[in-house]
């Protein structure tokens, strides 16, 4: 009991007995030393609150920790457990009461039993509740949408927001632009607490029209009508018709068969238009039967009629004139008339038929005027157009008709002819007939395009004759209407032509070849020299068609095998030439003559003296050769003197030129060159090195005292160099330089006094 009491004190701190409580605990503690097999009671006790400020009619959670797990937690709400669930209407108190029940294993007074407690407390408040309040506006007529929601609310905490039909909060209060329905509406405060109701948009009765129409007794007729009462809407009707003005009876007159907009509007303004049918019979069906007048101009056409529709008997009129009860009108002529008919209850019907006639019956005529089959050879041709049936024709001049509508056998002179139809109706045609000018042809040749090609052609044309038609003819072949004759071939024809009534007159033409070959002789070149074979000629084509081929053909019957206009290589002589062209066609031959420019030099005769070649009676266009074995001959190089010292073995000779033109070769000399380097008696030369390059050495060894002259002399014996040497004995050594000259071999002469010394030297 102490130790509850002890605990009370505790739990209000500020009672008096806290000391002494205090000291008791402190002597007692030893004799709670057995009791830690119990749980004491907590220290403290905490209560938390999931929401501590709720909106009116919502729920929060009370959590209540710190008791002993022995504990049992009770609250003021009479519920037990660490946590309830609580929904106050206003703001309340909670209080939570942990108590644990101990029997301590020393207690001197045996079975006594300890209840520790503790109390804990929790505030929820409550937002005031809110109050939706709605003033609406209906729907001013069925089907509208100009209904409107205005919300109001009291109570709650802070500003309001407002919510219509399930949308984002808003600030405005006002929805309008809605049609009759339910439509949810809600109210937010200042805490995020709501309220939400329905609330219902009316609309009136929707307007209705009951209609009774009366349809017109005759078609077209304006005694149609018709009745209509409202329902519905607010009342206070008003009637209209189409664009009428409005009206209180729903009653209306005078109306013809149509589709009229009915049209309804109450006291609210609101319209209903309904589409009205006023009806009338059906219509008359007037189906004329019409019959033309015989002939143009005649009275004898009828008009038969069928009727259906309206109601009978009828009575039936045409134009003006009175009714009658028959169908049929005769008696007509060709016209457009009104026809009338009118039923038993005086309803009419009206129709129009065009009553005909015949075509007027003309006669177009064609004269054939008299031709060259004789004075009575005249015929007059009829077409008769309009009128109705087979046509008869007859000359006023004769007793009878015929039914042909060609009339033969007519001389020249005026004449009428009458044409009478199947209907007795008449036509009258006059007409003259007159003689034709004799048939004369005339032709325009074409030429063919080549000598063998078939595209010649020949144009007829004539005047006189009979009629404006004409065949034509190629001799042989049939008649044809084209005057246009093609496919010939150069040659001599004869064509005619004939006219309508078969007179004919005929033309010989010939068809020329418009590309006829022509060879004419060009630009000739003459043969340069007597016996040669460079000259030229050259032949011109006008006409034909390419290519050409050329036949050159010489003095002896020889063809050239090169078949062109231009020939090369031609010797003297008189060519005959002909062309034929890619049709075959050929044309007459042209004689080409050529000559020679310049005669042949004759034939030079050459000698040798000594070591020297002479040509003998010449002196310009030398030219010395040199044939060695086999080869042929070869010019030998610089050699067109008269006079040729060779340096070399071989077959000379001389062909001299003479205005471009080379004479027949000189004959032949043999000559054999000796060894040069053999000594002389009394005179010895020597050249080292040899071959030479930039300068000339030489060794010269005499036994008498006299001058030496050297000299060096190309192949064509033309001296190049030449050196001179002071008189003296024994042997004397020189130099001289042989820049300069071209490469090639040369020999060296070496003169003293009678004596002469040679040697061969290569320059390189």
């Amino acid at each position: 009991m102490k130790h509850s009491l002890c605990f009370v004190f505790l739990a209000f701190p500020f009672s008096g007995q806290l000391a002494a409580c205090l000291i008791l605990l402190l002597t007692n503690l030893s004799a709670y030393a057995d009791d830690a097999a119990l749980n004491t009671a907590p220290a403290v006790l905490s209560i938390s609150v999931s929401s501590v400020s709720i909106c009116a009619g919502t729920s929060t959670t009370l959590t209540a920790s710190g008791c002993a797990a022995t504990g049992t937690i009770r609250w003021s709400t009479a519920q037990s457990g660490s946590n309830i669930v609580v929904g106050p209407t206003q703001t309340t108190v909670y209080t939570a009461t942990c108590s644990v029940t101990a029997t301590p294993a020393a207690s001197t007074t045996a079975g006594s039993v300890t209840v520790t407690t503790i109390t804990a407390t929790a505030t929820v408040t409550v937002n005031p509740p809110i109050a939706v309040v709605t003033q609406l506006v209906p729907v001013s007529c069925s089907g509208q949408s100009d209904g409107q929601i205005t919300i109001g609310a009291t109570g709650g905490r802070g500003a309001f927001q407002y919510q219509f039909n399930g949308q984002p909060f808003q600030t405005g209060n006002v929805l309008g632009g809605l049609k009759a329905g339910t439509y949810p509406v809600a109210v937010k405060d200042g805490a995020g607490c709501t309220s939400q109701i329905s609330v219902d948009i009316k609309e009136p009765l929707p307007l209705f029209l009951n209609v009774t129409a009366v349809a017109a007794k005759c078609v077209g007729g304006t005694d149609g009508g018709l009745i209509a009462v409202a329902s519905g809407g607010a009342g206070d009707y008003r009637y209209g018709l189409n664009q009428s003005t409005p009206q209180v009876s729903g009653t209306f007159f005078d109306l013809k068969a149509s589709t009229y907009s009915l049209l309804v509007v109450d006291k609210q303004g609101c319209v209903l238009r309904q589409p009205v049918q006023i009806g009338a019979p059906t219509p008359f069906t007037i189906k004329p039967t019409i019959k033309a007048a015989r002939c143009a101009g005649s009275s004898d056409g009828s008009i038969s009629l069928m009727v259906e529709g309206g109601k009978g008997p009828y009575q039936y009129q045409i134009g003006t004139g009175a009714l009658q009860t028959g169908t049929l009108f005769t008696g007509l002529a060709a016209n457009t008339y009104e026809l009338t008919v009118q039923d038993a209850i005086g309803c009419q019907g009206k129709a129009t038929a065009v009553v005909g006639q015949a075509a007027p019956m003309k006669l177009t005529s064609v004269v054939s005027p008299v031709n060259c089959f004789g004075l009575n050879s005249g015929s007059i041709t009829l077409t008769p157009t309009g009128g109705t049936g087979a046509v008869t024709y007859q000359l006023t001049s004769t007793k009878s008709p015929q039914a042909s509508n060609v009339i033969m056998g007519v001389s020249t002179g005026e004449y009428t002819i009458v044409g009478t139809d199947a209907n007795g109706c008449t036509g009258i045609s006059s007409v003259t007939v007159t003689k034709s000018d004799p048939l004369l042809v005339k032709a325009t040749v074409t030429p063919a395009s080549c000598c063998v090609c078939p595209t010649g052609a020949v144009q007829l044309t004539s005047t006189g004759g009979t009629g404006t038609k004409r065949q034509f003819q190629l001799t042989g072949q049939p008649y044809q209407p084209a005057n246009v004759i093609g496919g010939l071939r150069p040659n001599t024809y004869r064509l005619r032509v004939i006219d309508e009534v078969g007179c004919t007159d005929s033309v010989a033409v010939v068809v020329t070849n418009a590309s006829a070959l022509t060879l004419s002789t060009g630009t000739i070149k003459d043969v340069s020299c007597t016996g040669g074979s460079d000259g030229e000629a050259r032949v011109q084509v006008t006409g034909g068609t390419k290519p050409f081929t050329y036949f050159w053909l010489t003095e002896g019957r020889d063809t050239l095998s090169s078949r062109t206009a231009t020939q090369t290589g031609l010797s003297e002589g008189t060519y005959t030439v002909s062309v034929v062209d890619s049709n075959r066609c050929t044309t007459s031959t042209v004689f080409v003559p050529l000559k020679a420019q310049n005669p042949t030099p004759f034939k030079p005769t050459i000698s040798q003296s000594g070591g020297t070649l002479l040509a003998e009676n010449q002196t310009a266009g030398i030219q010395w050769y040199v044939r060695t074995g086999t080869e042929p001959g070869r010019a030998v190089a610089n050699a067109t003197q008269p006079t040729l010292v060779p340096f070399a073995s071989g077959q000379y000779y001389v062909v001299i030129t003479a205005n471009g033109c080379p004479s027949p070769p000189s004959e032949v000399i043999n000559f054999i060159l000796t060894a040069l380097n053999e000594p002389v008696m009394g005179l010895l030369v020597r050249v080292a090195p040899n071959p030479v390059r930039d300068r000339l050495r030489v060794e010269i060894e005499q036994a008498e005292r006299l001058a030496v002259l050297v000299g060096l002399v190309d192949a064509s014996g033309r001296t190049v160099r030449q050196y001179q040497l002071p008189a003296f004995t024994g042997k004397k050594t020189a130099e001289w330089p042989v820049s300069g000259l071209p490469t090639g071999t040369y020999l060296l002469k070496a003169d003293a006094g009678e004596r002469r010394a040679v040697s061969r030297v290569v320059v390189e």
